[in-house]
């Protein structure tokens, strides 16, 4: 899925809430967040979200949507929770809010898969946050996840895009 066909997913899903007199929330990650928030070109297969309200009626909307766009009824993942004090919000109507998860969580969770397919993610991320640096991004990364130590192949993905 590409920005505009999520947001018009998004966009029926919101109308169907909002017809049925219910809000929902849900907050994203991953190649979703990425192309709504901060990459508007990217591509993905899926929205992997968490719904933070709303969890029923969103998940039967999101199944409505699905069967009259001929899509799976997975296009919206469900995560399990966290938080995230600095979201970005990517979609905003009375019946339904989406909000991206924050360039350092996007960055931290980018940083510590390090997938070959990641490493675009993360330059666009280190751009966004001004980070030029390995000290910066582990910083970032430790913050997000405290007890788990940064993979060696996380170290050398951050030390090629940095230069350091």
């Amino acid at each position: 899925m590409y920005r505009e066909e999520m947001l018009a997913c998004f966009t029926d899903v919101a109308e169907i809430l909002s017809r049925r007199r219910v809000s929902a929330r849900v907050y994203i990650v991953g190649g979703a967040a990425m192309a709504l928030a901060y990459d508007r070109d990217r591509y993905t297969h899926d929205v992997d979200g968490l719904a933070t309200g709303g969890y029923s009626e969103l998940t039967e909307a999101v199944r409505e949507v699905a069967r009259r766009r001929g899509a799976p009824d997975s296009w919206l993942n469900e995560l399990p929770r966290g938080g995230d004090a600095r979201e970005k919000v990517v979609f905003d109507h009375p019946s339904l809010r989406v909000a991206a998860a924050s360039p350092e969580r996007m960055l931290a969770m980018k940083v510590m898969s390090a997938r070959r397919t990641d490493a675009e993610d993360v330059k666009t991320l280190l751009g966004i946050l001004g980070f030029t640096t390995v000290r910066q991004v582990m910083d970032a990364v430790q913050a997000v996840f405290p007890d788990e130590p940064m993979p060696e192949r996380s170290r050398e993905m951050v030390a090629n895009l940095t230069g350091g």
